[in-house]
């Protein structure tokens, strides 16, 4: 995946350029209250993967507004995930690929300050719940082999979903294209809480995506 993550930044630079062809292409004065646009991303940390998704929201006086996204992260692996699985596939003689792919959901409050220029910063708080699902497979020789056939039967901590809280923070830029479309770039961090009343001895596990945002206001 560190081939998006190489597209992405390149589309970051992109955007800059944009920015700077569109100040004489988008007219003055928008008064659009509302967005909504399509987001891609990097994610990165102990694995390093992709990510797609929704975000919307909207200003409700000043600076202040809110905002509300939903998404996947294909694979948001941590190394405790990686040496619960390892340790179970020592016990069998084989090797563990595992993995998080986590479904989120957050709203919360976007600020956005007016500073009389093309591209607006802003900066985001929210919270909500994550799916998180998780997948290990194990390997004897090369070969994936069926947990049961190697006398394994896995907990939800390594094969299984769960619902956690969800927290999310970042910051990005704006650019308005034309007259109401725009592309945006941030950088989101997440955190997915633990469950330990479910799973013994859980983590909280933390994402990190690298996104832009295509979309519409209105």
């Amino acid at each position: 995946m560190m081939r998006l993550a190489r597209v992405v930044s390149c589309v970051f630079v992109a955007l800059f350029a944009v920015a700077g062809w569109s100040e004489a292409q988008v007219p003055t004065g928008d008064e659009s209250r509302f967005y909504a646009g399509l987001t891609l991303g990097a994610t990165f940390g102990h694995k390093s993967s992709g990510s797609v998704g929704f975000e919307g929201g909207g200003m409700l006086g000043g600076p202040i507004g809110i905002f509300v996204e939903a998404g996947h992260m294909m694979n948001v692996g941590t190394e405790d995930l990686d040496a619960r699985a390892q340790k179970i596939a020592n016990a069998v003689g084989a090797t563990a690929s595992a993995s998080y792919k986590v479904n989120y959901f957050a709203v919360g409050v976007r600020v956005a300050p007016d500073l009389a220029l093309r591209a607006r910063p802003y900066a985001v708080l929210g919270g909500g719940v994550a799916g998180v699902t998780a997948e290990t497979a194990l390997a004897v020789n090369g070969t994936t082999v069926p947990p049961e056939n190697l006398g394994v039967q896995f907990g939800s901590d390594l094969n299984g979903s769960e619902t956690k809280g969800y927290f999310t923070i970042g910051f990005g830029v704006m650019y308005p294209l034309m007259t109401r479309f725009f592309v945006d770039g941030s950088y989101r961090y997440g955190h997915i809480s633990a469950k330990t009343g479910v799973i013994e001895n859980d983590t909280g596990i933390n994402t990190n995506r690298l996104q832009i945002i295509i979309g519409a206001k209105f």
